[in-house]
């Protein structure tokens, strides 16, 4: 239940998470994160820098939920987050806004500087929750695209 790298939860867990929020009906926004650039902290710096970089986001993200969140790496740099109770759509631009913004601050190691940046797709149970939890999935996975394709570096929500 817990990615041993981050200390976050994994994948396991937010589909555990989900489907217990979407069977109850309940309110919340589901961001999924991936990293602009990583691959390049990887290639050039090395797999240690790379994991320095996955630890770090995991501390940000930590820091910028609650302890009623869920947030979880779910493979290589992707991530997810599930913000219990919140579906204001400024309030979820905000959050992503803040961890865009921590991500893109320069991370050090051993000496060398990592720079990634972090593209959000946001979306929100109100609009999707009957659909199930493998639907609200899949609709935050292409939200997250849509915000790569339109520069990275980015949130964006769909309705």
């Amino acid at each position: 239940m817990t990615d041993p790298l981050t200390g976050l939860r994994n994948r396991r867990a937010v589909d555990l998470v989900l489907d217990r929020l979407c069977t109850g009906r309940a309110n919340f926004g589901l961001l999924h994160l991936d990293l602009d650039f990583f691959k390049a902290v990887n290639d050039t710096l090395g797999h240690a820098a790379g994991d320095f970089v996955l630890e770090s986001v995991g501390h940000i993200l930590r820091e910028q939920i609650r302890a009623e969140d869920c947030a979880a790496r779910i493979g290589g740099d992707e991530f997810v987050l599930i913000v219990a109770g919140r579906t204001d759509p400024r309030t979820l631009q905000r959050i992503a806004d803040r961890i865009i913004a921590r991500i893109r601050e320069p991370m050090t190691f051993e000496g060398q500087e990592c720079r990634v940046s972090a593209s959000i797709g946001i979306v929100r149970s109100v609009n999707s929750a009957a659909a199930g939890a493998p639907a609200l999935s899949a609709a935050a996975d292409r939200a997250l695209y849509a915000a790569k394709h339109a520069g990275r570096g980015r949130a964006v929500m769909l309705e």
